[in-house]
């Protein structure tokens, strides 16, 4: 059995024991191990809760970012339901625009046009063409009731747009008389 013990540098005893190996330490050396144990599991177990804090805080984290990513897209559906016809209605702007622009371009056209009959109806009745030359269409318009008024003869500016001789101007007459009428009237 002697030869079955062992002493050890460590201050150890290894010796066989029922044909296995048995190694023995100190008191003290167990008691430094078991110490040690302890502290690395007091450790561990501080690890432990400060990691299921940690864990029921990112929970409660993620919890709160689904109810607000829940939240955001509800409202992202009522948005998307509140102006699905934006499209439409948006084109159908554009069209109007377009349309308003086309008719306002034609609304100068005929109110110059219109200017033009006005001021010459009014040359005809006695004005300048100097005087007549920066008035707007309402003051040309004030400017024949002005002349109507005072009773001067103001052939009617021609609002339907007719290119004869003029409303209410009777047609008598020979043929070369009614083409020299026709051509002095323009």
């Amino acid at each position: 059995m002697s030869e079955d013990l062992k002493f050890n540098n460590d201050g150890s005893i290894d010796l066989t024991v029922e044909d296995k190996p048995v190694r023995f330490v100190k008191e003290s050396d167990l008691l430094a191990v078991k110490g040690a144990r302890e502290k690395l599991e007091q450790g561990w177990e501080t690890e432990k809760a400060t990691f299921n804090t940690q864990l029921a805080e990112a929970n409660r984290l993620r919890e709160e970012s689904n109810s607000q990513l829940l939240q955001v897209q509800a409202a992202k559906e009522q948005l998307a339901e509140q102006y699905k016809d934006y499209d439409t209605h948006k084109t159908r702007v554009g069209e109007l625009e377009t349309n308003l622009v086309s008719h306002r371009e034609k609304l100068a056209s005929h109110e110059k046009e219109l200017s033009e009959r006005m001021h010459q109806s009014l040359i005809g009745a006695g004005a300048t063409e100097e005087s007549l030359k920066e008035k707007t269409l309402d003051q040309l318009r004030s400017l024949e009731e002005a002349a109507k008024v005072f009773g001067k003869s103001v052939k009617p500016a021609n609002y339907d747009g007719n290119k004869g001789l003029g409303a209410g101007t009777p047609l008598i007459g020979k043929p070369m008389e009614l083409a020299r009428q026709a051509y002095e009237s323009k």
